[in-house]
């Protein structure tokens, strides 16, 4: 809104801005979404500290009847700072709004925000979306959470008691993000999501387009066999993209009950996914190897044979890899298997493991065999962890001049010898 007004009075005469700034005050549409950033408030002035309060009332009257979108972002103030800890500075001013409240963002101390945490369902009609982020050593009210029209719900909260107790309308959610952190109790460490648990929240949530889970619990390397484990299937006909991350799950077998047909992004382990995904693509793939064995690697890439984008990443574990080398996943992509027959883009990132090795003539025979299927591959990344062993460009340039991206990047050569070494450095005597 201000670099709004900031662009009109340059643009126009002064008479001019001041009819389009009237516009705007007059267009409650333009105010009904508004962040408030976090700043030191209970060492700050009275004087000062008005003044932000006096914007944020402002900007809410301009929205007049219009659904809000409130975020407010403070995780620098805490009830142990606060004179007057029974609510924050800016509690009051989203109380009263809550009856417009159509999306709302918390982030701070649990304590403080208290008030807006404990709103009654009756408060908030209008409410479809909810983020709530608290720091790790605090349990927040749930009462929030009852609210049946929520449809859009990411939590990253400390809870002691099952996740699957938390009052949602999980039945009603379209997109979900759970982060639960384990709380600290005289029994133990309690709360948290073992693989099994992020199985049952899928579960729950039949009309799921979009789910990130964090699995904060260890459980045993998921087998698909759990004693007493619910293994009914898992239909999510809606879901397009899919997150399970942390370091506490492997899996010995690949997730027999899972039926996503409009899957379009599939992420497990714990990294940051790089691959870029084309507006084409059937399906992008993320894997952390550390997490499979062949066996469930192949069941995986057996039940999706959509997959067009591929990126395969062996990252540093809580646990022992599944599979005792890394290079056994090249055979799973090429003849006789015939898996992912739509894959056009591959992506291997192997970080600075001794046992987490792929050869060049690994990566050669892999694009090789590729590049001889119906459906050639267009895109091929690797990141290795050791030195070249041999040029395999001259060998690919006949796919290259047909149009094959190959990226290969290898950490750079040590300098066994250099006449100048100390000469130019800033401490350098000379």
């Amino acid at each position: 809104m201000t670099l709004l007004l900031i662009l009109l009075k340059r643009r126009y005469s002064w008479g001019a801005s001041r009819h389009w700034r009237s516009v705007a005050y007059s267009a409650p549409m333009l105010w009904s979404s508004i962040h408030i950033p976090s700043r030191d408030y209970f060492d700050t002035p009275p004087n000062i500290h008005q003044r932000p309060k006096r914007i944020v009332e402002t900007w809410l009257e301009r929205s007049a009847t219009c659904p809000l979108s409130v975020s407010l972002f403070d995780l620098t103030n805490s009830a142990e700072s606060n004179p007057n800890p029974e609510k924050h500075p800016f509690a009051f001013e989203i109380l009263a709004a809550s009856r417009r409240l159509r999306s709302l963002t918390l982030a701070g101390d649990a304590e403080l925000l208290l008030p807006v945490l404990q709103l009654h369902p009756a408060d908030l009609p209008l409410l479809k979306s909810i983020r709530i982020v608290t720091p790790s050593d605090q349990i927040p009210s749930t009462t929030i959470l009852e609210v049946p029209t929520l449809e859009d719900v990411a939590l990253r909260i400390t809870v002691s008691i099952d996740p699957l107790s938390l009052p949602l309308p999980w039945s009603q959610l379209r997109r979900l993000r759970l982060e639960f952190y384990r709380f600290w109790t005289t029994h133990g460490n309690e709360g948290g999501l073992d693989f099994d648990g992020a199985l049952d929240v899928l579960r729950k949530c039949p009309r799921l387009e979009l789910c990130e889970i964090r699995v904060n619990k260890y459980s045993a390397p998921y087998s698909g066999s759990s004693l007493g484990h619910d293994s009914s299937p898992i239909i999510l006909p809606q879901l397009h993209t899919l997150i399970l991350s942390d370091l506490e799950f492997q899996l010995q077998r690949w997730i027999p009950d899972l039926i996503a047909p409009n899957l379009r992004s599939l992420q497990i382990g714990n990294h940051n996914t790089s691959l870029g995904r084309s507006n084409h693509a059937r399906l992008s793939v993320n894997l952390d190897l550390t997490r499979f064995t062949m066996t469930s690697l192949g069941e995986l890439l057996e039940s999706f044979p959509m997959v067009s984008h591929l990126q395969l990443v062996t990252s540093s574990s809580y646990f022992e890899p599944l599979s005792s080398e890394v290079d056994e996943f090249i055979p799973l992509l090429c003849p006789p298997y015939h898996l992912c027959p739509m894959l056009t883009d591959i992506e291997i990132v192997v970080p600075l493991e001794p046992s987490a090795r792929v050869s060049d003539a690994d990566v050669l025979a892999l694009i090789k065999a590729r590049m001889s299927m119906p459906n050639p591959l267009r895109r091929f990344q690797a990141r290795f962890n050791r030195p070249m062993e041999f040029d395999v460009m001259p060998e690919l340039q006949s796919f290259v001049s047909d149009g094959l991206q190959v990226d290969l990047e290898y950490p750079p050569r040590r300098r066994s010898y250099w006449a100048r070494e100390g000469l130019d450095e800033p401490w350098s005597f000379h």
